[in-house]
């Protein structure tokens, strides 16, 4: 894994403007606890990897597809398809649950170090995965040749089969995800990370059959630790914002505008230099126009010290500020209606202060009555990764992380 050099940078003075809807939207309430901590059987725990849920089979439940590297050392990546919850009961104790995982064999790549989404590549109302990372070209009993991967896996009706001539780059220090860019109903794909041949940052799109061309923009070529889209400015077309490190290792977050016709401009927000950043759109002040927030490292006599921002959207402009909650680097952050009550809550997580071995967090925040209540902060991981889907069926998402803690890889299901 590239471990990168960290240097001086300082953070752009944020906007003077206040933002007093937004501040008052974050404001931090008290910890109500998770409801169930889940085990998970049948699906081993990873670090440098990456989860992602979506339901393959249309059976009802989330499957998961899952990618890093396992206890032994191990590259893996491989398709887990949800069983069951199990619900075992212990005499004058609460019921111990697991949730059950089968794995899925198909033939993949093995790999650690990228990203996972589940999209709907070629239109046929069935969940593909687009993946990226380093994969295993060779391995014999002293040495293991890796090399950058982005893979396309068909969903041919619960089987898969490989997309072998999509024409996207290999990436891995990775994000990748999919979307419309040129509004021809078409999926196209955005990614960054590092090639064979160096660092690559671009839009690809689609031409309906598995194939992938360049598109017309030219971007400044990022290794890349979060990626997100969304029509930030409302005009029938979708836009993205990514946040990594330069080909010099200085951090940098990105915010792309989509012209049309996948014609992207960069917007300069005055967004802060933090490492690690993690990016997200979301509608923090709740006026139906999605605002950003960002979260990374900033240099610290404590060598690295978490920090987050909110930007709010002020027609398709930015103003931001510090957002009041723990700053976390190395992680990410999500926004989805976790209750179905059409409001977007959200989940963030990473490790807040580098000097303090037991500073990663994972914290939740429900969206109530306007205001976001934080209703769990829990023990995060290192090397890790996670997503937010309804596991249980109960109307609610739940969380499912993987990664290092204290020492061991752990895999744990937070139901809510």
């Amino acid at each position: 894994m590239t471990v990168y050099g960290m240097k001086s940078a300082a953070v752009p003075t944020a906007v003077k403007r206040g933002l007093a809807i937004a501040a008052c939207c974050l404001m931090v309430l008290p910890v109500a606890a998770q409801r169930q901590i889940v085990g998970v059987i049948g699906m081993p725990p990873v670090r440098f990897g990456a989860l992602a849920a979506g339901d393959y089979d249309r059976d009802g439940d989330d499957d998961v597809f899952l990618t890093g590297e396992l206890d032994n050392g191990e590259v893996h990546a491989a398709l887990y398809r949800y069983v069951e919850r199990r619900v075992t009961p212990i005499p004058n104790s609460n019921p111990k649950i697991d949730a059950i995982y089968q794995r899925v064999d198909f033939p993949k790549r093995d790999l650690k170090g990228g990203s996972v989404v589940w999209r709907d590549l070629n239109n046929d109302g069935a969940l593909d995965i687009l993946v990226t990372g380093l994969a295993v070209e060779e391995a014999t009993t002293t040495t293991v040749i890796y090399r950058p991967a982005t893979d396309i896996y068909i969903n041919g009706g619960g089987t898969f089969f490989i997309n072998g001539s999509s024409g996207l780059p290999g990436v891995h220090r990775s994000r990748a995800d999919a979307a419309d860019f040129n509004g021809d109903g078409l999926m196209d794909v955005v990614l960054g990370g590092e090639s064979d041949d160096g660092l690559v940052m671009g839009v690809w799109l689609g031409n309906g059959s598995g194939g992938f061309s360049p598109g017309p923009t030219t971007f400044e070529p990022l290794a890349l630790t979060s990626l997100d889209i969304s029509d930030m400015d409302s005009d029938g077309d979708m836009d993205f914002i990514v946040g990594g490190f330069t080909e010099s290792g200085k951090p940098a977050v990105r915010l792309f505008r989509n012209d049309g016709n996948a014609q992207f401009s960069r917007i300069e927000g005055g967004f802060p230099e933090l490492y690690f950043p993690s990016t997200a759109f979301g509608d923090i002040d709740f006026d139906n126009d999605a605002d950003i927030i960002i979260a990374g490292g900033q240099l610290a006599p404590t060598i690295l010290r978490g920090e987050s921002y909110v930007f709010r959207n002020n027609a398709g402009s930015f103003d931001g500020s510090r957002s009041g909650l723990t700053g976390l680097f190395g992680g990410g952050s999500i926004f989805r209606d976790m209750d179905g009550d059409t409001d977007l809550d959200f989940v963030t997580w990473g490790q807040s202060d580098l000097s303090d071995p037991e500073s990663q967090r994972l914290q939740v925040f429900e969206n109530i009555d306007l205001s976001f209540l934080q209703i769990a902060d829990l023990r995060g991981v290192l090397f890790g990764s996670l997503d937010w889907f309804d596991s249980d069926g109960n109307g609610r998402l739940d969380i499912l992380i993987t990664g290092d803690q204290e020492g061991s890889l752990v895999s744990t299901l937070y139901e809510f």
